[in-house]
Formats: C-alpha cells, sequence, structure tokens
C-alpha cells in the first residue's frame, strides 16, 4: 500500500506542476478531504516558497470550498469580486495572491480533494482556463483510479 501512496502523491505533484504550466499560473495545491478537513498534501509554488504544505483546515468554515467539494463543479474568483467569499479571501491575502481557481479531485467516482490554481495577479480564470484545468484534473482522475 505504501507504493501506491508514493505513485498517487507523484500524480499529484506532476498534475500540480501541468496546471501551473498550463494556466500560466503562480502556484498549485491539492489537498486531501477526509470528513470535513482538508489536508494540503502537494503543491507546487514559486522556487523557494512553501504554501502550508500539511496544514488543515476545516472545511464548513469555507462555503464555496463545501459547495465545489459537494457540487462537483469547479469555481474561480479573484479578491477584486464584488460578492467573493470572506472566508476565501482571507486565505488568499494571507498567501500572497488574488486570483483562485478551485476544482474538486475524484478517484474511483467519488470526491477525494480539492485542486486549487492560485495567480499572484487578479487576472480571472477564464472559460478557456477552467475547461483546460478540468481536463487535466480529469485525466490524472482516470490515472489514479487504474494505477
Amino acid at each position: 500500500m505504501p507504493d501506491t501512496n508514493l505513485r498517487l502523491l507523484d500524480l499529484l505533484a506532476a498534475t500540480a506542476q501541468e496546471l501551473v504550466e498550463g494556466l500560466a499560473a503562480d502556484a498549485c495545491t491539492v489537498s486531501r478531504a477526509i470528513g470535513d478537513v482538508l489536508i494540503l498534501v502537494t503543491e507546487r509554488a514559486p522556487e523557494g516558497r512553501t504554501l502550508l504544505l500539511g496544514q488543515g483546515y476545516l472545511v464548513p468554515d469555507y462555503p464555496l470550498t463545501q459547495t465545489v467539494l459537494s457540487s462537483g463543479r469547479p469555481h474561480a474568483l479573484t479578491l477584486s469580486d464584488e460578492d467573493v467569499d470572506q472566508a476565501e479571501a482571507s486565505v488568499l491575502e494571507e498567501l500572497g495572491f488574488a486570483s483562485l481557481l478551485m476544482l474538486p479531485f475524484s478517484i474511483g467516482g467519488s470526491t477525494w480533494g480539492l485542486v486549487e490554481i492560485y495567480r499572484i495577479l487578479p487576472v480571472a480564470f477564464g472559460a478557456d482556463h477552467i475547461r483546460l484545468a478540468g481536463e487535466i484534473v480529469a485525466e490524472a482522475s482516470r490515472r489514479a483510479d487504474s494505477g
């Protein structure tokens, strides 16, 4: 079983890298959802920086995150959005980012966790970014299912 977990972590790390490069983003994290807790398991951040790897978050404290996980649909936001979720905004500000794209990550047909893609500048992730990110995450999910 440990070998399976290492392969999954390698897959998630490679997926985070692909998302950063493919979406011209500045960072990406993948968190494991365990009940009402999200725990960061891998990240791709600018050199010399960490995004709180191993940090845990209570999902009910972040309504938008909870919606993404429960609905299975991605969501993008920027700090300049008029209706920005204040809980999400405070984490973005703490990390030094202004834009976020969240996508659920599934294994075996169930939501396993959350992928978060960040930009420092307040440049919104558009429909093409959401589509491309969805394709990359879906491929990683298929590989996790078969691996």
